[in-house]
């Protein structure tokens, strides 16, 4: 992996001035599964998601925290030195380690933390395993005089990774084995149920003592539970020599010695795999963005039993989601490379497919079906249309013929949700009350913060994009599209009703119980990056200097105009309060998508260019080398919410592949 890569993301103490701003800092390593490890620059545990060890149980749901976290204490000359940073309720935070932490830098995928112990000089690397729940640290000693003494500290837990523990929460067996210890939780079975804390040569002590009172100021700030508890498990110690590696590993099953330097190193061979299939190598944003990437596509079980793969919507937090997954699909894997697992997504969400609808989001195990979602299927049109372009691949196009033609007679029927085509205009119509049915969802108890029931306007123009992708593919597969050809004809007839009487761009609803919502929001841009034209030329270019001068941000665009009643400029507070402005203002960088698609339509790679450029700072914040999913409207601009989110990479790494059908499109 080259150091270039590497500049990306590498960071010295003047970018953690104190232990408050290392906090702030955070880390991710995931696993391919629904696992993560995440942490802050420093150690600081910050939230009640941060852990050494979050195993996907039930792949990719069940999330449970293993181990919050290990403590290094090294000795040199004889005194010890704690490489450590805690928080307590009550007493404040104590973090002696960040006098010793000198860089933290990514190789690849791998998290790399440079400590300087008098005058020895000990490496520290991170990375999950790909494909199970095991986290890798390698210990390296690349300067001294004379042997370092590194006693591990362990810390466990068995909580959701969503909750918080008291003491006694949890029981815990420990028991020492050859190379470490093994933790079994009592009254647990099957994947998660023990876990395995093991280094290299290790000479290990088994305790027990529950550690209580960790804050967490993250947690605290939006008004949740904020103190959390975990057992310590023992020490691991170890001595490395001038030069020597040794590595620990926590897993949910046994580790052969030696197995965290392989992990490490397939991790690295990885990265440099994934760089080069998004032909990134020269490119260290994209590269960077290309292994971002790479940490929200996982393993997810089918109805029949059987393996197929979807999106990790965001983490820490979420899990996969449909429409996500398919707004993500073609930034994530067309323009990385990996049409593969575009087609595998397409087909493992078609098989979930019911009464035309698809999953909103995967519940989690005792949670229900959630498919409240009117995009989402059309969304899959959109997502297999450009895998389709971009592939050629018609066994992919003939897999998903039925799941199309499920969703256009069950739309022309009129399904759930109150979901229906307009017998009148054409157009497709979505309103249930209590119901939030597209990508704007927000809800506070029984009140949906922006309902949008009528004919949204996103949503009639990825109908259209449904209609046309079926006139298409029927040709080459031999299907009869006469019924769509005659729905899109009608519908871009009424198309027409959306343009607004100033001439500026598209209204966002039509028809709604109190008429039509003419506010300003992105969602209008989808009628320009469809495969049928929707709007003239003349209207597009005025819609996109409209978007630029009054939605468009550093971090993406705005979910309402600043000047339209109701808009909320921060994204802060309570999550009633965070929940009311989610929509109503607050800045989306995953909008960017449609945006640069359409500039790319209009010949501005200018604009695209000047869009994305605040981003090579954003991947040195918050999670480093990683996109929020969202930020405030009104400047300047703080990244919120979620501090991964899939379709955020993905619009900066969506470069318009499969867009355009070739130039010899069957007919």
């Amino acid at each position: 992996m080259t150091t270039a890569l590497d500049a990306i993301v590498d960071l010295g103490p003047n970018q953690w001035r104190d232990a408050r701003q290392s906090g702030q800092l955070e880390w991710l390593s995931t696993n391919g599964l629904g696992g993560y490890a995440c942490g802050t620059v420093g150690g600081l545990l910050q939230r009640r998601w941060h852990g050494l060890l979050v195993a996907a149980t039930d792949a990719p749901a069940g999330r449970t925290m293993l181990v919050p976290k290990i403590e290094l204490f090294a000795t040199v000359d004889g005194t010890v030195h704690p490489l450590t940073a805690n928080e307590w309720a009550g007493a404040g935070i104590d973090a002696p380690g960040l006098g010793n932490l000198i860089r933290l830098h990514m190789n690849g995928s791998v998290i790399v933390r440079h400590w300087r112990i008098g005058s020895a000089l000990l490496e520290e690397r991170i990375t999950m395993a790909r494909g199970r729940n095991a986290t890798a640290v390698l210990l390296t000693l690349r300067h001294a005089s004379k042997p370092v003494q590194i006693a591990i500290k362990c810390l466990v837990n068995h909580r959701p990774h969503d909750h918080l523990a008291q003491v006694g929460a949890f029981k815990a067996d420990i028991t020492q084995q050859p190379g470490g210890l093994r933790v079994q939780f009592e009254g647990a079975q099957g994947e998660g149920s023990q876990v395995h804390l093991q280094a290299d040569g290790c000479a290990a002590t088994a305790d027990g003592t529950w550690y209580r009172n960790y804050l967490l100021p993250v947690e605290r700030a939006l008004g949740y539970d904020c103190v959390d508890a975990s057992v310590c498990a023992g020490e691991l110690v170890i001595t490395l020599k001038p030069g020597e590696s040794r590595g620990f590993t926590a897993s949910t099953q046994r580790e052969d010695t030696g197995e965290a330097g392989r992990i490490v190193a397939a991790c690295l061979r990885r990265s440099k795999k994934l760089v080069e299939a998004a032909k990134a190598t020269g490119d260290h944003f994209r590269a960077r963005l290309a292994l971002s990437a790479d940490q929200f596509i996982v393993q997810r079980g089918l109805p029949d039993g059987k393996r197929g793969t979807s999106v990790i919507a965001g983490y820490p937090w979420f899990a996969d989601w449909g429409r996500d997954a398919l707004i993500s699909l073609p930034g994530l894997c067309l323009s990385t490379g990996r049409a593969d697992d575009a087609a595998s997504i397409l087909r493992s969400l078609a098989r979930f497919q019911k009464d035309g609808l698809l999953p909103n989001r995967f519940p989690a195990p005792g949670e229900p079906w959630m498919d409240n979602s009117v995009d989402a299927p059309l969304l899959l049109a959109e997502a297999g249309r450009r895998t389709v372009n971009a592939t050629r691949d018609w066994d992919l196009a003939r897999d998903l013929w039925l799941a199309l033609q499920n969703t256009f007679d069950a739309f022309m029927k009129g399904t759930r949700h109150g979901i229906a085509v307009d017998a009148k205009d054409g157009l497709l119509a979505a309103a249930e009350p209590g119901a939030q049915l597209t990508w704007m969802d927000a809800k506070v108890g029984d009140r949906v913060i922006t309902p949008r029931m009528g004919k949204p306007v996103e949503i009639n123009a990825l109908w259209c994009g449904l209609l046309q992708t079926m006139i298409d593919w029927a040709p080459r597969l031999k299907r009869d599209a006469t019924a769509q050809a005659k729905a899109l004809a009608k519908a871009k007839r009424s198309f027409a009703r959306f343009s607004r009487p100033d001439g500026t761009g598209l209204i966002d609803v039509l028809d709604g119980p109190q008429g039509n919502e003419d506010c300003l929001r992105p969602n209008q841009l989808f009628a320009l990056t469809g495969p049928t034209p929707l709007v003239s030329a003349t209207l597009g270019k005025r819609m996109l200097a409209t978007v630029r001068d009054q939605l468009l941000t550093p971090l993406g665009l705005r979910s309402l105009g600043p000047h339209e009643p109701g808009y909320r400029g921060r994204y802060e507070g309570p999550v009633e309060h965070r929940d009311e402005a989610y929509h109503m203002g607050t800045t989306w960088p995953w909008l960017l998508a449609p945006y640069t698609t359409s500039l790319q339509r209009a010949g501005d790679e200018a604009g695209i260019a000047l869009a994305r450029e605040p981003f090579l700072h954003h991947l040195r914040e918050g999670c480093l080398g990683q996109v929020c999913e969202v930020s405030d409207g009104d400047a300047p601009q703080r990244p919120s919410g979620c501090f991964a989110q899939a379709w955020s990479v993905a619009a900066l790494l969506d470069d318009g592949v499969g867009i355009e059908a070739p130039a010899a499109r069957s007919r």
